[in-house]
């Protein structure tokens, strides 16, 4: 699974299919959610039309009009006033390619142990973290 991805005002977490915007969820189809990962985690890299079907359409047969409608719902989501354009650009006869930088934030390492501990001559799956 793709890793929480930072880029702009966005927090893009595949893990929950949620795409975030200054902490407000962004409403986003299925299948622009799933082009906007891959682009994010090509960042940088072309991404041909059949690669984003490949993804988004899985195994179903689809026109690069699809993927041009959905890349436009894409602009729009992200964008304020014709922002959007500025994350995604279009590579005329090649494909896509996710402009913005992205950041991918390491999750602090919980102090609790997910496996037991040898204490006191046993083993021990006793609470280490802390309590909420």
């Amino acid at each position: 699974m793709p890793a929480t991805s930072v880029f702009g005002p966005f927090r893009l977490e595949p893990a929950l299919r949620t795409l975030y915007r200054d902490g407000a969820v962004v409403k986003l189809g299925s299948r622009a959610f799933d082009i906007l990962v891959m682009l994010v985690e090509r960042q940088g890299a072309v991404v041909t039309p059949r690669e984003l079907m490949a993804v988004a359409w899985q195994g179903l047969v689809v026109g690069e009009s699809n993927v041009r409608v959905q890349i436009a719902n894409l602009r729009q989501a992200l964008g304020r006033d014709g922002e959007g354009s500025g994350y995604i650009a279009s590579i005329p006869g090649r494909g896509y390619t996710f402009l913005a930088s992205v950041e991918r934030p390491v999750k602090a390492r919980s102090p609790a142990s997910p496996h037991p501990t040898w204490r006191a001559g046993t083993w021990s799956w006793r609470w280490v973290g802390p309590t909420t």
